[in-house]
């Protein structure tokens, strides 16, 4: 189509430049006469005469234009050019950034399973548990009271909206209510965290906890039960029950993990899904200056696949 219309523009630029040299031409030999164009003349009927004027006229009425039009149009695909290849350049440039940091993380994670003992002890065990009974209970209010790591300003407090139970699908979200009553759903801007194994523990819980907050229709794509110790296998909660014997998952590892120091953390934790199965997720757990700086997930694995086989 941009082809057409800069053909097009093409040919009514030349024919505005023919006609306003014709006129200039017409100018200087105003008192001679063109036996051709009398001839020529004589033989065209008044209409054809009409057609030929109105021809000059819409040259003149749109010919201008297309001299704004077409370099508008050249400027555009040029710059639409430079825009896309622009965006391909960031957008390699993120994945060998991602792929970079995946490979990173996942050498440190090895070393660190290598050399050094798993930090995530029954008493991280139990305060996980703990957290999800909350939620479980819907008493949110004790969230912060239990992951005593991490801390808002007196005037602040974490909350829960939860998800609208109607619509196509919705979930509940977390927010901090600020001192001017509004809710700022970016909750990590106004938590401090403490820089130790048990701050970054309880920093991976919080930023995950949205996958386990009550859920309406087709936003349970998303939902997880975060499993812990094999006592949580039999607390699966399933979307649409589909008779899945869980206890084939017995059999199964899922030990949460937790290793690193200073600033930055791995973890290892496992979780279920009726869209997957039981998969373990490999998170980094970024702090700095107590504050939860980043979570990166590098690495995924499938323990047990399973589909409930519901499409939306």
């Amino acid at each position: 189509m941009k082809i057409v219309v800069i053909v097009y523009a093409v040919s009514w630029l030349i024919l505005l430049i023919v006609y306003i040299i014709s006129l200039f031409e017409n100018k200087k030999s105003k008192k001679k006469d063109d036996a051709l164009e009398k001839l020529l003349n004589k033989h065209k009927s008044a209409k054809d005469k009409i057609m030929d004027k109105l021809v000059y006229v819409i040259m003149i009425v749109f010919a201008p234009l297309v001299v704004l039009v077409l370099p508008y149009i050249v400027f555009k695909h040029v710059k639409s050019k430079r825009e896309a290849r622009i965006r391909e350049e960031e957008r390699e440039k993120s994945e060998k950034e991602y792929e970079r940091h995946k490979k990173e993380c996942l050498g440190s994670y090895y070393r660190w399973s290598n050399g050094k003992s798993n930090c995530c002890g029954n008493d991280y065990i139990n305060l996980a548990q703990s957290l999800i009974e909350l939620v479980r209970k819907q008493n949110y209010d004790d969230f912060l009271t239990l992951l005593d790591k991490i801390s808002l300003p007196s005037s602040m407090k974490l909350g829960v909206k939860e998800c609208e139970r109607h619509g196509s699908g919705d979930r509940s979200r977390l927010f901090v209510s600020t001192p001017d009553n509004a809710c700022d759903v970016d909750i990590f801007r106004h938590l401090k965290f403490e820089t130790t194994p048990m701050g970054a523990w309880q920093a991976y819980l919080l930023s995950r906890l949205g996958d386990s907050l009550p859920m309406w229709w087709h936003a349970n794509y998303g939902k997880r039960d975060y499993i812990f110790s094999k006592e949580d296998i039999d607390k699966i909660t399933h979307f649409i029950d589909r008779k899945f014997d869980s206890s084939v998952l017995l059999d199964y590892d899922v030990t949460p993990k937790l290793y690193g120091e200073n600033e930055r953390y791995y973890v290892s934790c496992c979780y279920w899904t009726d869209f997957g199965g039981l998969k373990r997720e490999f998170v980094e757990i970024q702090l700095l200056g107590n504050k939860l700086f980043q979570t990166f997930v590098f690495d995924e694995k499938t323990i047990h696949e399973y589909q409930c086989g519901i499409m939306f």
